[in-house]
């Protein structure tokens, strides 16, 4: 286990970064750009841990059908991003300010706790979980 080459931490904070512009544009193809083949995501929302990158897109975009903008800020944590060869583990803390079509807004403040594997020279997730810390 290591923090890793700087280059890496970059493509990994890059990677962040671009799951959270996907979100940001709701940009389903930018967003999915993201996830390894074998990718899950589990939100407080979902009932189950949604697997593999296909049905991850799809939830994304049913999810993203309740919405009529948003914006995600996400920091990625220096001190939990630790290496193993071509894989990674990561806390992500996030800030999102939703506009559901239906009225209103949301606030949601919270954190992934990541998995990342590196492929063909490119990082991807391989899990991202997400805890709420508080919501308004």
């Amino acid at each position: 286990m290591s923090k890793g080459s700087v280059e890496d931490r970059l493509a990994i904070r890059e990677l962040i970064e671009t799951f959270a512009v996907g979100v940001t544009t709701i940009d389903p193809d930018l967003w999915g750009s993201t996830w390894a083949p074998e990718g899950c995501w589990k939100t407080p929302s979902m009932p189950a841990v949604v697997e593999g990158k296909e049905a991850v897109v799809e939830k994304f975009k049913q999810m993203m059908a309740y919405i009529n903008f948003m914006s995600m800020s996400a920091v990625p944590s220096p001190t939990d991003l630790v290496f193993d060869g071509d894989k990674a583990i990561g806390r992500t803390y996030c800030r999102e300010l939703i506009f559901p079509k239906a009225g209103g807004q949301k606030i949601v403040i919270g954190f992934f706790d990541d998995e990342y594997v590196k492929r063909d020279g490119q990082w991807l997730f391989t899990s991202r979980l997400y805890t709420v810390i508080g919501a308004q």
